[in-house]
């Protein structure tokens, strides 16, 4: 491994925080300094570009990093200014997840798409806007802002805006109403094709880490005990339960100890259910790694 690896990351945000927290719980130890751009790591013989987010794709096709994590909103907006770009998404990670949506005036005069046509759309993200537009018949005229943009209604600059939504909360402070989804977006893993055979090998070790994380933290290990008859509707009842480790109970020959994964969040609608086949002694383990 004498090449070393290349990483874009956004350098502060909470893409930034939540790419840090998945690092360091697949052994990087990260712990970037404010005004530092290079951070280095043994792991996997490293480097860590720390970047402003809307630069992490042109990072990686120019060939400045060879994978990123990135915005997926980012992502889009990219390969449609970049048709012929050499980057691809490689990966799924479950988190920063938001939408990129159509807001207009509360009570307003736009009520569906169709109204927007003739009208102003404020924007950070021209392209994306556009090709939505294109594909639905409506004629509106795009204005681009980078930061802010919830104020373009307010300010008379704009009749709707079209930007990230996550709670939805700025948008209500801001007198604005989610009209449309024009795409939802998560963090993704983005890399350059074409890697050289060492950093994939090394790229494919990272993306194994990631999945044995992610898979960890929307699960539990269940441990239980239940009468043996009752255990197939196990199956029903706890989702990822495809055969559940049984044991048999001292002393209690028609009741096993029954240990099983299962998904973190239906576990506790499931809990009654649970005690009505005759579960008792119910016991939830966090998981920090799961490999398949």
């Amino acid at each position: 491994m004498n090449t070393r690896l290349r990483i874009a990351l956004q350098k502060s945000g909470k893409l930034s925080d939540g790419s840090i927290d998945l690092l360091n719980k697949c052994s990087f130890n990260i712990k970037p300094a404010k005004n530092h751009y290079l951070v280095k790591s043994d792991e996997l013989n490293t480097d860590f570009l720390m970047v402003r987010d809307d630069d992490i794709p042109g990072f990686i096709d120019s060939g400045a990093s060879d994978i990123g994590i990135a915005g997926e909103n980012l992502f889009i907006e990219y390969q449609l200014d970049n048709p012929n770009s050499n980057i691809e998404i490689i990966s799924r990670l479950k988190f920063a997840t938001c939408r990129l949506s159509i807001a207009v005036i509360n009570n307003g005069s736009v009520k569906c798409l169709n109204d927007l046509n003739g009208k102003t759309i404020a924007t950070s993200y021209p392209s994306t806007l556009k090709d939505f537009l294109h594909k639905n018949n409506i004629n509106a005229k795009i204005i681009v802002m980078h930061g802010s943009v919830e104020l373009a209604p307010k300010i008379g600059i704009a009749d709707a805006i079209c930007d990230l939504v996550s709670t939805g909360t700025t948008l209500k402070e801001n007198g604005l109403l989610e009209m449309e989804v024009i795409l939802r977006s998560e963090a993704v893993l983005v890399g350059r094709k074409g890697l050289s055979p060492d950093i994939k090998k090394r790229v494919d070790e990272l993306i194994f880490r990631f999945q044995s994380v992610i898979k960890a933290k929307n699960s539990k290990y269940i441990m239980l005990h239940i009468d043996k008859a009752n255990v197939a509707k196990l199956k029903n009842l706890l989702p990822g339960c495809e055969a559940p480790t049984t044991l048999a109970l001292d002393g209690y020959p028609d009741k096993v100890a029954v240990h099983v994964v299962c998904e973190e969040n239906v576990f506790w609608d499931t809990i009654s259910k649970l005690k009505s086949i005759g579960a008792t002694s119910i016991l939830s383990v966090a998981i920090e790694k799961m490999m398949e």
